[in-house]
């Protein structure tokens, strides 16, 4: 990994000192980043952005959000299963519940747990783009935006258009997805089904996945309305997911979105959105299906096996499953305009997280039926935000600044400050300094604070964590190229995280001292016009944290990515036929113990080849895509094998007018 990083290094320097002389159009300046407080062109961004456009997406290794976010964003993607059925994403090295995940600019972060951030309903095929934010973020988006964030959004279609594909591969593996877009009246319209489904690469990793999504949009005289509804379907067998001494999990996940937004205005811009995500989480330590467990009287038996845990007293029978129904509410308005000071908004928002459950929460009056089980919601929990964040842009020259304060109360734990500033500075047409400063907290989630189980055991005195991230580094703005390196620093305080002090014991969530991380990060963009290659690029980040484990076992804070190398290129073959590769390249930090050893066993590093052939021929695309081509065995999170190679054929058909 050092001579990779010797020659990222090398190959930067080479690429700035050709840039001295140059004076021709920078053409990648006109990608507007919209998710900040006051949307700006990318160049005039102070910190580290990624963005994943539309023809990255289309002609991507990926199969899902998060194995996108992996080639494309540099970010740590920790897959449970494949094919987006589990992932959590960690950004800068910070854990899956640290970083904010927004759909169209609204905040989606699921409060009981982090594990279903990404249970958005949105197939891959439905995102115009994702931008990804690296570093503390809280004067833009209030809480949660602790070690970055990134905000997918979808598309739409001004035109009459029908959309249909099928794929099929390995592990009976099968996809198909139909989209119409459609105009009725003066409202455009588009709606998309997908569906993805696999008998699973080992026994109990089977899952099935539907995603429904509408999308409405009024032109009116003095601005735009837009609706949005989706809904998600997704059922998996989740063999170790949470602990290797039960195999046989399985969960099941509804989740129901929509939003209404609207916006208006020329020189003073309004937009407002309301909203309303609901989560429903079934999850089964003992799988229950007439080929796992089967519920007789009080107890699950699979044959001869009664499910249950081990007791110095004898076998403790397992008395059903955990049921959680989180709902996420909100409404949020903002105001932006332009001045001699420059681009100044004001953003107001509010936000209602409430849980009902049979595990997390305090306990209830009254139970409530869980439909469609034998069980009672017994335990729930509920919580207000409210965040005002002001902000100021001033570009002046060749000096772009941005500052801001966001005041963000929640009425569980109080107000908190996150003030800060971003700098940036051309020192010549292209190439640009920049250092910024930012203040973010994270509140903990449902799970953290209330989670008890045979190997668990929360903390419901947990306080929110907090964070100072600071960076300092120089881009590159060059006709199709952009490029940047930069150095960070974050100051973590109050850090939670699931801690034992002996292999014997339970994990417990606890508030960590302090966790100082830093480290450097590299990316490099290349979008080539009417040549072999189409388009390229890379990414590499080097990691570390100022705090060792000092006898402590950690399960997430000290399980980063050390090395994250990350290369992708899209090439013409032939005519119409083109080839997408990606690698990457990861060292992971800290150990987990082996279930079947009882040992602490150290991360190995991981290798993954990904190639996808892609043909067209007037409306028709034919695929071919190889996942894990070198057939690699690798874990992301310990004791979870994720699968070797994975073939899969698919077809497209697009018609328009």
């Amino acid at each position: 990994m050092k001579r990779i990083s010797l020659f990222l290094l090398s190959l930067f320097a080479v690429i700035m000192s050709k840039a001295q002389n140059i004076t021709d159009t920078i053409s990648l300046q006109q990608h507007e980043v919209v998710s900040v407080a006051n949307p700006v062109a990318f160049k005039h961004i102070s910190k580290t952005v990624h963005i994943i456009n539309r023809e990255q997406i289309r002609n991507s290794t990926a199969n899902s959000i998060d194995d996108l976010l992996r080639i494309y964003g540099g970010a740590d993607v920790r897959s449970r299963g494949a094919m987006g059925v589990q992932s959590d994403i960690n950004i800068r090295g910070g854990g899956f519940d640290q970083g904010l995940i927004m759909v169209n600019g609204i905040s989606l972060n699921d409060p009981q747990t982090g594990h279903h951030n990404l249970n958005q309903a949105v197939d891959l095929e439905d995102i115009e783009k994702i931008e990804i934010f690296e570093g503390a973020s809280g004067r833009w988006f209030g809480a949660n935006a602790f070690s970055g964030g990134l905000n997918i959004i979808t598309n739409t279609n001004n035109a009459k258009a029908l959309d249909l594909s099928m794929s099929g591969g390995q592990y009976g593996y099968f996809a198909g997805r139909l989209a119409y877009s459609y105009k009725i009246a003066k409202l455009m319209n588009k709606t998309s089904v997908a569906i993805k489904k696999s008998d699973g690469y080992v026994r109990d990793t089977d899952f099935s996945i539907i995603n429904l999504n509408h999308n409405t949009s009024l032109k009116l005289n003095n601005g735009l309305l837009h609706f949005n509804i989706g809904a998600m379907d997704k059922g998996f067998g989740a063999n170790s997911f949470y602990t290797p001494k039960y195999p046989d999990q399985y969960e099941h996940i509804r989740t129901y979105f929509t939003s209404a937004s609207f916006e208006t205005g020329e020189r003073i811009k309004f937009k407002s959105n309301v909203y309303w995500r609901r989560n429903l989480d079934r999850f089964e330590l003992f799988r229950e299906d007439k080929n796992w467990y089967v519920k007789q009287g009080d107890v699950f038996v699979n044959d001869a096996d009664t499910a249950g845990f081990n007791t110095p007293g004898g076998l403790f029978p397992y008395k059903g499953h955990n049921y959680h129904r989180t709902d996420v509410a909100g409404a949020d308005a903002g105001v932006k305009f332009e001045s001699l000071l420059g681009k100044t908004s004001f953003d107001l928002s509010f936000k209602n997280e409430k849980i009902i459950s049979n595990v997390l929460g305090e306990s209830m009056n009254d139970t409530i039926f869980i439909s469609n089980s034998d069980g009672f919601y017994t335990k729930s929990k509920n919580r207000n935000n409210i965040n005002f964040a002001v902000n100021q842009l001033i570009i002046k020259n060749n000096l772009n600044l941005s500052l801001g304060m966001s005041v963000f109360y929640n009425d569980d734990f109080g107000t908190y400050l996150s003030p800060g500033i971003d700098m940036g500075y051309f020192i010549t047409r292209n190439i640009k300094v920049f250092a910024s400063s930012n203040h973010a907290i994270r509140l903990p989630t449902f799970t953290d604070l209330y989670y008890q189980g045979p190997t668990n055991k929360a903390n419901p005195d947990l306080k929110p964590e907090t964070s100072i991230s600071t960076e300092a580094g120089i881009k590159l703005f060059y006709d199709n190229i952009n490029a940047s390196f930069s150095g960070f620093y974050r100051l973590g305080r109050d850090i939670i995280d699931w801690i034992k002090y002996d292999t014997g014991g339970k994990w417990q969530s606890a508030n960590l001292t302090s966790l100082n991380t830093y480290g450097v990060s590299l990316s490099l963009n290349y979008s080539f016009m009417n040549k072999f290659i189409n388009f390229g690029g890379l990414k590499y980040s080097w990691i570390t944290s100022g705090k060792q484990n000092s006898g402590i076992i950690s399960l997430y804070a000290l399980d980063f990515l050390k090395h994250n190398f990350n290369l992708y290129v899209n090439h013409d073959i032939l005519k119409n036929l083109s080839a997408s590769w990606s690698l990457a390249i990861q060292k992971r930090n800290g150990s987990y113990i082996d279930f079947r050893t009882s040992r602490q066993t150290d991360y190995k590093t991981n290798t993954l080849l990904n190639l996808k052939l892609i043909y067209e021929l007037r409306n028709f695309e034919l695929n071919v895509s190889a996942n894990n081509l070198l057939g690699k065995q690798y874990y992301d999170i310990g004791n979870v094998l994720q699968p070797g190679l994975w073939l899969i054929g698919g077809i497209k058909y697009h018609l328009s007018r």
